[in-house]
């Protein structure tokens, strides 16, 4: 399952996000698609509702008039005026008669009365500015209001009788219908942006979990096989070396004893030596210890180093440089785990170089930080690495595994290390061959 999860891990996170996104987006589609509908249909209604009652007070008026005429009383009914009602921001200052056996508004007017009322219902209705526009179709007759627009068939209801003449409909457009359905279902498009965010924040965090156990494993799986090489190397030397000793007594051939007696040493301190790299990584993985921070000479720690590896110095026939490193200057951290940082670092250089190696270090102080670059002209990084180098048993493979030697662990210690002494380290971007460290670290003050 765990090698499925490795192998199909990213396809399927992917997979996933498109399902989800898909389908958040369809949701919110459909949520727009229903609320126009809505609202069209909240607008048909309120606009039929208008037409009846503008209906039915003709019809009462008519009526008034019609008992009027009945009882003879006819400069009564010619004198009786109908005013139009208009919200308090509009002016009407035509004032319609009422003519004999005809209807009580003229439907010019009617398309105003349609539009101003439909206009502050739904302003009411929705929160928001509606702008609309009325379109009426007669037996022999299409106008608009406002006059002169261009009648659409989108986003607009469904025909409306005027129920004065079944041949006249009206129907009414929204001109900001998108504004105004996002409007009203702005709660879901809010809701769906932040399931979206949380989905693909957890996502993200799943997939780095997976990405980082994968690259854990085969890791481990590559420490495990380099651990086993290094350290089956110096017992089969002690193993030789202690058989060879047991033919051997010291007074009779004290040269081969002493010979021999040497190679165990340099095997045990070599086990020393891988014991106390994993060790290393062990204490600085360890968040809950807390290191004695003090003032701590930087020259006269790096030539400290510089004898520890005088011998691979020599051999090597390298170069170490102190560039314009000043004797003065003082970093704050612990002086131990400062002294194994700048063997990890140096180590290297002289380990990944192929040819005479030469090491540049080079400090500058600025405010409270000092700055120590540490460049050679090795095989240098290349750029997909140069964040991974610092993870747990991560070794750059060539062909050979074991052609260097080591675990992996030296630059995870230093970058652990450097953390918890208020420090920093990458590798920069060389524009010539090698590799240039660049470590910044509290100055003592």
């Amino acid at each position: 399952m765990n090698k499925f999860f490795v192998s199909f891990g990213k396809p399927l996170f992917i997979l996933t996000i498109i399902v989800v996104l898909t389908f958040q987006g369809y949701w919110i589609v459909v949520n727009y698609e229903n609320k126009k509908v809505e609202i069209l249909e909240r607008v048909q209604s309120e606009a039929t509702q208008l037409l009846l009652m503008n209906m039915l007070k003709s019809s009462a008026l008519q009526e008034k008039l019609d008992k009027i005429n009945k009882k003879g009383n006819k400069s009564k009914a010619e004198n009786i005026e109908v005013y139009v009602s208009a919200p308090k921001t509009e002016v009407i200052d035509e004032r319609l008669k009422v003519p004999d056996g005809g209807l009580f508004y003229k439907d010019e007017k009617l398309d105003y009365i349609l539009y101003t009322s439909v206009r502050k219902i739904l302003k009411t209705l929705l929160k928001k500015d509606t702008e609309i526009q009325i379109y009426f179709e007669g037996k022999d007759v299409k106008r608009t209001y406002p006059k002169g627009v261009t009648i659409t068939d989108q986003n607009t209801t469904k025909t409306i009788n005027s129920f004065q003449q079944d041949s006249n409909k009206y129907r009414i457009h929204i001109v900001n219908m998108s504004a105004v359905a996002i409007y009203e279902i702005k709660e879901i498009i809010f809701f769906s942006i932040f399931y979206v965010l949380l989905f693909l924040i957890t996502i993200f965090i799943l997939f780095k979990s997976l990405v980082f156990n994968r690259n854990l494993l085969q890791n481990k799986e590559v420490f495990t096989r380099n651990m086993t090489h290094e350290l089956k190397i110096p017992i089969s030397t002690i193993l030789i070396a202690t058989e060879a000793l047991e033919a051997y007594t010291i007074e009779e051939e004290p040269a081969d004893v002493k010979k021999y007696a040497g190679a165990i040493q340099r095997a045990a301190n070599q086990l020393s030596f891988l014991v106390d790299s994993i060790l290393q990584h062990a204490r600085s993985s360890n968040s809950n210890e807390k290191l004695v921070l003090s003032s701590v000479n930087l020259l006269s720690l790096v030539q400290e180093v510089e004898v520890d590896l005088a011998h691979i110095v020599l051999k090597k026939k390298a170069e170490i440089n102190f560039g314009n490193v000043d004797e003065n200057v003082e970093i704050k951290g612990n002086r131990v785990q400062l002294r194994q940082i700048f063997l990890n670092l140096l180590d290297n250089a002289l380990k990944y170089s192929e040819r005479d190696p030469r090491i540049i270090i080079s400090a500058e102080k600025k405010s409270n930080i000092v700055t120590i670059r540490i460049q050679d002209n090795g095989i240098g990084i290349p750029e997909k690495y140069r964040e991974e180098i610092f993870a747990p048993y991560f070794k750059i493979m060539k062909d050979n595994t074991h052609n260097v030697k080591g675990f992996g662990l030296g630059l995870s210690f230093v970058r652990e290390s450097l953390k918890k002494q208020g420090g920093t380290i990458r590798v920069l971007k060389q524009k010539t061959e090698g590799t240039t460290i660049e470590i910044k670290i509290p100055a003592y003050e």
